[in-house]
């Protein structure tokens, strides 16, 4: 229901129109009432009402200086003048400030109802488009990411030159255009010992959303959605404000993340500061090394070099014994990118130095490969098919040179492999997603987390799904099983457009023509008149 709010010096047609017309009736609540304009300014700018209906000569402040005033302050709010004087300029003066509608009294029931339902009628129009404007911001914004994190993993992998990245980061509206830059990093890895997708959390997405609406209303920051469970956030600033920035992000997540303690891992690790955008590989290292800790310390939340120096601490005071629980929980989670960190971390300088001994580094070997065999044979995969024969051989004879390619070749081949179970676990889940949109395509208000719940996963793991299988975006699937619903009612039905576009989910028509022929380079209509004639 809408709000309406008038203001009227003659007290008996105040009176009589607050209580004798039927205001809900019409959709809208009266929300006050005034004599002047001057009175009713600080009313209507407290209850900031859909419409005014307003009389245009008052005392201490007329109904032009009142609507002018609204009109700057209140744009969205439609204005109705009423007067007893059938004069010309005062039409055009109201027309030339945005007013909606001028009416002469005696105002009658039916004269004041047809009004408000064209006023009505125009607001909702103005919501619908309204609703869809945001839609198309959302759906854009998805494209948006995805372009994004693909520029973002080609940065910090060295793939692109400075003037590439200054060049693709202004195509993506991204401003690197600092002095100064720090790289955090803030993932969600569930440290789970059971390998399924991560499924559907509300805790997840409501603390996601709210990440994201404080990241977005900060120009310091960039942020970049890396992974099912890892965002990158880029800090920008100078020498004297970078460091206040950093300081005020990390603070910010940690208030929100503590508040979700009880349901939701968190682990953050930064870069440290670097002053070249050709820096952002090797902080990426740093900052993905620090943040490998958290296999190790995984009730810890934060990470810097003193967490791996504790780490490497503890490893010499265990003389260079290796956890092997820490190993497995690797592999559970884990990333092949992280595996370089890992293993820093996990060696210790002792252990180093022991692998010298050719007796300790066979039992080294030997231990990571019984942890990767273990772990495979949880997976319910038989060790002998996934490492090659020669894997063992190598090992037994490993150097102090060689086993930590050895070790690193088995973690990429183990993470690999669950990676692909997972897969095809995503597959069925991606199928489950894709069943149900192509049953519900036709509500206009189907999305990424109605689906992501209906399927039970999280609609940041459902959304790089779409990413990874398909190559596509949630929405763009999704739009592409509309419009080519649409293309066979052009053809098989005599439907009007706007029916069409409410049998494919969209509510707006011309939203729904914009839609299409950004997707086929034609109107509806074009389209339909096309296939007409080619049938000919």
């Amino acid at each position: 229901m809408y709000s309406v709010f008038l203001v009227e010096d003659e007290i008996v047609i105040r009176d009589g129109l607050k209580a004798s017309f039927p205001w809900e009736e019409y959709g809208f609540a009266y929300v006050g009432d005034a004599a002047d304009g001057e009175v009713a300014l600080p009313l209507i700018r407290q209850t900031k009402p859909d419409v005014l209906i307003t009389d245009i000569r008052m005392p201490f402040m007329d109904g032009i200086s009142l609507s002018r005033m609204i009109k700057k302050e209140l744009p969205n709010t439609r204005v109705i003048i009423i007067s007893g004087f059938d004069d010309f300029s005062y039409a055009q003066e109201a027309i030339n400030i945005g007013v909606d509608n001028y009416i002469l009294k005696p105002i009658t029931k039916d004269k004041l109802g047809d009004v408000m339902s064209e006023a009505r009628n125009k607001l909702d129009k103005e919501n619908e488009r309204d609703k869809y404007l945001e839609q198309f911001k959302a759906e854009s914004q998805e494209y948006e990411q995805f372009a994004r994190v693909k520029f973002f993993n080609q940065m910090v992998s060295g793939a692109m030159s400075v003037s590439e990245v200054y060049e693709k980061s202004a195509e993506l509206g991204l401003a690197l255009n600092a002095t100064h830059y720090n790289l955090v990093l803030l993932d969600f890895t569930p440290m789970t010992e059971v390998t399924t997708a991560p499924v559907y959390s509300k805790h997840m997405a409501r603390l996601s959303d709210q990440l994201m609406q404080y990241l977005k209303c900060c120009p310091e920051y960039d942020v970049f959605h890396t992974s099912t469970d890892t965002y990158a956030i880029i800090v920008k600033g100078d020498e004297t404000t970078i460091i206040s920035h950093t300081q005020n992000l990390i603070e910010n997540i940690e208030r929100r993340c503590m508040v979700y303690d009880d349901e939701i891992r968190w682990y953050l690790a930064e870069s440290d500061i670097i002053t070249r955008l050709s820096e952002f590989a090797a902080a990426y290292r740093r900052a993905s090394k620090r943040l490998s800790c958290r296999y190790m310390e995984p009730d810890t939340h934060i990470f810097t070099d003193d967490n791996i120096q504790a780490i490497q601490s503890k490893g010499e005071e265990n003389n260079a014994t290796v956890d092997q629980h820490l190993v497995k929980l690797f592999l559970e989670n884990a990333e092949e990118s992280e595996i370089e960190g890992f293993l820093d971390n996990l060696v210790s300088a002792q252990t180093k130095n022991a692998l010298n001994s050719s007796l300790f580094c066979r039992y080294f070997a030997m231990t990571m490969f019984m942890c990767v065999c273990d772990y495979l044979k949880r997976l319910d995969m038989d060790p002998d098919k996934i490492l090659p024969a020669r894997i063992r051989l190598e090992l037994e004879a490993a150097t102090a040179e060689s086993v930590i390619p050895l070790v690193t070749e088995m973690y990429r081949l183990t993470i690999s492999t669950r990676k692909n179970k997972l897969g095809n676990q995503s597959k069925s889940q991606l199928s489950e997603a894709m069943i149900y949109v192509n049953e519900h395509y036709a509500d206009s208000s189907l999305s990424l987390n109605e689906v992501a719940k209906a399927v039970n996963i999280s609609p940041s793991y459902l959304s790089a799904m779409f990413s990874r299988e398909t190559k596509t975006t949630f929405v763009e699937y999704m739009t592409s099983k509309r419009m080519e619903q649409a293309k066979h009612l052009l053809v098989s039905t005599k439907d009007k457009s706007q029916s069409i576009a409410e049998q494919v989910g969209y509510k707006d028509p011309h939203y729904f023509s914009y839609i299409f022929k950004k997707t086929f380079g034609m109107s509806p209509k074009e389209y339909r008149m096309k296939e007409q004639t080619n049938e000919k």
